[in-house]
């Protein structure tokens, strides 16, 4: 049975979480405490699967607890439940959360995201994998610019315009979207000249996406990387973030899939930066299976005990970012794709092997068998099928 403290300075609030967790009583084994101190004597004193903490509370807030509870019971999952009245709590507590909720929420939402990062915990929980993270001198910064736009999005009635200030106040981001947006990729009918007519014409979560990215992708275009370009890495998660987008609608997932899916398809390959950022010797001979998925991810495990797959999402994880889209990351080469092609991870690996090629890659008989178009091997716009298989950084030159 699982462990979840839940903390609240209110008690009128705590009473309304037990009354309406009441019916996972059998599953979870909860506890509630109304303050930040008595819940670090709970978390020093017995073992949470998950804590779940409101931020403001009498004498110690929620920011030092769950930097406590860190240092106390790092494998203990944190989830913050903020109010919409609340606009700086994401900025606040980055790298601390590994979730955030918005209140009132309901016991269906609130049982999803503990099951979700509890699932993600589990794949994570592996030594090697602690051990590399360790041996890594500097993991990139978590990017400003995600936590400002989490905060813009969460604000009901969002504007573009609001969106589109929140990216201009970076100027190096703005120009690094208005340059993606104007690609061949998009194919835009006319020049897109702000971030506000980007967000207009592509949406808030893709350009929040694009912002997002880019924030990650730029921090390693200095570096030496041995035998593989950030740039091209980064054309091709973009690539595979749009097919993988559309795949999804075609399965006709809620909107809240899509978002993570595409998302987490521009993600998914970040942990190959980490790797060949920290470790350029040993990752020389990974390079040489990028053609070949199995055997690059054998050769990572030989290497060092873990795949770029778990140090993407591991770094995803410590940044606070949704335990869904870390998730898929983490599970970007699932073992059977015909069995899970309707799952969001599946359904990135799936894109991956598209805009790849080659032998492996998936063919109209195949994508019949799980009940795809065809159409999905065309990418939308200019350059049909070679354009998906080329780099975009020719049209973005």
């Amino acid at each position: 049975m699982k462990r979840v403290l839940f903390v609240d300075g209110s008690p009128r609030v705590l009473e309304g979480l037990e009354h309406t967790l009441h019916p996972l009583r059998h599953e979870w084994d909860m506890d509630f405490a109304a303050s930040s101190r008595e819940a670090l004597w709970c978390l020093t004193e017995s073992k949470y699967d998950v804590l779940v903490t409101s931020i403001h509370m009498p004498e110690v807030d929620g920011i030092a607890l769950l930097s406590e509870a860190i240092r106390i019971c790092p494998q203990t999952v944190r989830i913050i439940l903020c109010g919409k009245d609340d606009p700086d709590v994401v900025l606040r507590s980055v790298s601390l959360a590994h979730q955030y909720l918005v209140k009132p929420c309901d016991a269906h939402a609130l049982q999803a995201t503990v099951e979700k990062a509890l699932a993600l915990r589990n794949i994570l929980d592996n030594p090697s994998l602690a051990g590399l993270i360790g041996r890594i001198k500097s993991l990139p910064s978590p990017p400003t610019v995600y936590y400002r736009l989490m905060q813009a999005v969460l604000a009901e009635d969002i504007s573009a315009s609001e969106v589109g200030s929140v990216i201009a106040q970076d100027l190096g981001m703005t120009a690094k979207v208005l340059q993606l947006v104007n690609s061949p990729l998009f194919a835009p009918s006319r020049a897109i000249a702000t971030p506000e007519q980007a967000v207009i014409y592509l949406g808030i979560d893709t350009v929040r996406a694009l912002a997002i990215t880019e924030s990650i992708f730029c921090q390693f275009g200095t570096r030496n990387h041995p035998g593989f370009s950030p740039e091209e890495l980064r054309d091709h998660s973009f690539q595979v973030a749009t097919l993988a987008r559309r795949i999804a609608k075609e399965r006709r997932l809620a909107p809240q899939f899509v978002d993570d899916i595409y998302l987490g398809g521009l993600m998914h390959d970040v942990g190959k930066l980490v790797l060949g950022s920290n470790f350029p010797g040993e990752y020389r001979e990974v390079v040489r299976s990028f053609g070949d998925s199995a055997a690059l991810r054998e050769t990572e495990r030989r290497l060092f005990g873990t795949t770029h797959a778990e140090v993407g999402a591991y770094l995803l994880w410590l940044w606070g970012m949704p335990a869904s889209v870390a998730g898929i990351v983490a599970q970007h080469h699932p073992a059977d794709e015909d069995s899970g092609a309707a799952e969001p991870a599946a359904i990135v690996q799936l894109a991956d092997r598209i805009i790849r090629g080659g032998e492996s890659a998936p063919d109209r008989d195949f994508l019949a068998r799980i009940g795809l178009p065809a159409s999905l091997l065309e990418l939308p716009g200019r350059g049909g099928l070679r354009l998906i298989r080329s780099p975009l950084k020719q049209a973005l030159a």
